[in-house]
């Protein structure tokens, strides 16, 4: 499958965004400048919502990465295309350590979601996050790129785990936030210790995210 041009994948960022924000608004971090080399973008997961919110992040930061998903995804009738249109990768399961590599030997960022599915509520709720899995720091290690810590709140209260659509109520918006910590490269060469170093940023920056979502609300 051919990616997109970065023209047409700036305007397919750009529609999702418009789009985007008519059902939430973003309060977001913006990423360290100048990103001068390819980067592992690493997420939070808690919401099909997620994938909308990163298109319209990546319009916003000006920034063409690829995101990677699980290949079933591509398979759907209206979503699959979208992905396409977006430049996402598709993966199933070993395969994604060396599909990202490939992208990132070529020079464009690539944003993962370690934890590999949408979370369920109680699954994260007690600590903000989900179990991860070993890829992502293999990967840190592999290629020696950085890692941008992402913390992500409130896609899960617009489209909720199990519903069919996301909540449409304009006059109300769903509040996401965003939050970011540049990590830089991996220090170890140990996966579970990177992954552990690793996952302690992403959960640091979902603290900060649910905080700020919390003290916007009340």
């Amino acid at each position: 499958m051919n990616p997109p041009s970065e023209l047409d994948l700036r305007r397919t960022q750009r529609r999702v965004f418009r789009g985007f924000r008519l059902f939430a608004s973003c309060d977001t971090d913006m990423p360290p400048c100048p990103i001068t080399e390819p980067t592992i973008l690493t997420a939070n997961h808690r919401s099909l919502a997620d994938l909308f919110l990163a298109a319209s992040l990546f319009h916003v930061w000006k920034w063409p990465v690829r995101p990677l998903v699980a290949g079933s995804y591509f398979e759907k009738p209206v979503i699959g295309l979208l992905l396409k249109r977006l430049g996402a990768i598709p993966v199933t399961g070993s395969d994604a350590i060396d599909v990202a590599k490939e992208v990132l030997s070529s020079g464009i960022s690539v944003a993962v979601m370690p934890e590999g599915r949408v979370v369920r509520p109680e699954e994260w709720e007690p600590t903000g996050v989900g179990t991860p899995r070993i890829g992502v720091a293999r990967l840190a290690i592999e290629t020696k790129c950085p890692v941008l810590l992402i913390g992500v709140a409130g896609t899960e209260a617009l489209w909720p785990r199990g519903r069919f659509l996301p909540k449409f109520t304009p006059w109300k918006r769903t509040k996401t936030f965003v939050r970011l910590k540049s990590h830089g490269t991996v220090g170890g060469s140990d996966p579970e210790s990177v992954l552990t170093e690793i996952w302690s940023g992403v959960k640091e920056m979902v603290e900060k995210a649910e905080a700020d979502r919390h003290a916007a609300m009340n």
